[in-house]
Formats: C-alpha cells, structure tokens, sequence
C-alpha cells in the first residue's frame, strides 16, 4: 500500500480553499445579521476564480452582495476590474491565480486591496495578448469571458 503522508502537500490547497470560502460566508452572514442600522453598504469579495471552457477562459468573481464595478482596458495586455466599497476579509482571497499553464489568453489574476475613502479591490487581468471579453453578471456573481483563439 502506499504511504498515506504522500497524498497530504496536494490535499492542504483544496483545504485552505474550503476555509476561506467557508469562512468568508460566515463573515457575509454576520454582516447580514447586523441589520438595516448597521452599515451593510460594504460588500465582501469572497472569493476569485478562474474556469477553463471550450470557448472562453473565464475569470468570476463572487460577492457577499450585487456590487458596483468598472472595467478598464486602457492599459496593453491588462484588463483591470474594480470592484467599488468592496472589502476582502481573507488575506488568502488576495493571492495571484497562475493561469499560464492553461491554453488560454489569460496568464495571470492579481486580486489587490485599494485603501482609499471607502474600500475596493482591484483585480488586475494578466493577457498573452488583447483579445475580445464578455462580462455576465448574476446576482453575487461576476464573470469576463476571455475568447479562446
């Protein structure tokens, strides 16, 4: 039989993501327990993701609620979503997703907290090279779909 303690480096990611999320939703349903009188117009980042599909990669972002948001392209090779009066609770939810490996436009996700007036989060898109994106939005979450070439 093989050693059980081999298995274990590739378990502990999936467990520290389950954590997060886990942990992230309560702190959502704190805010949401706090009531009208308290102030709930900050949102929550839970968490980003990333989904290779047969036409798109798609980069998704979901929320402790719907979520003021810009998209800009202004800059070569870097899509950059900002999430408005957003806030991450988790230092983990702020880690680059490495997307490279992934036959895909998308190279990397730089999610960066902005301390300004009122909290946002940056998430900074990494690209092999410009190419067309569709944003869908559904309820908490947020998706850009990058075409495949």
């Amino acid at each position: 039989m093989s050693d059980p303690r081999h298995r274990l480096p590739f378990a502990l990611p999936l467990v520290a993501i389950l954590i997060s999320a886990a942990f992230a939703n309560l702190l959502d349903n704190v805010a949401r327990a706090e009531g009208p009188g308290a102030d709930t117009e900050v949102r929550v980042m839970n968490w980003v993701g990333f989904q290779q599909m047969q036409e798109a990669s798609r980069v998704f972002v979901r929320t402790s609620d719907t979520v003021n948001y810009r998209v800009d392209t202004s800059r070569e090779g870097v899509v950059v979503l900002v999430l408005e009066n957003t806030r991450v609770p988790l230092r983990n939810n702020t880690r680059m997703l490495d997307t490279h490996f992934f036959d895909g436009p998308v190279l990397y996700i730089q999610p960066k907290i902005i301390e300004d007036t009122s909290p946002s989060v940056r998430i900074e898109i990494h690209l092999r090279k410009k190419v067309a994106f569709k944003e869908t939005k559904s309820e908490n979450t947020l998706a850009l779909d990058f075409e495949r070439s």
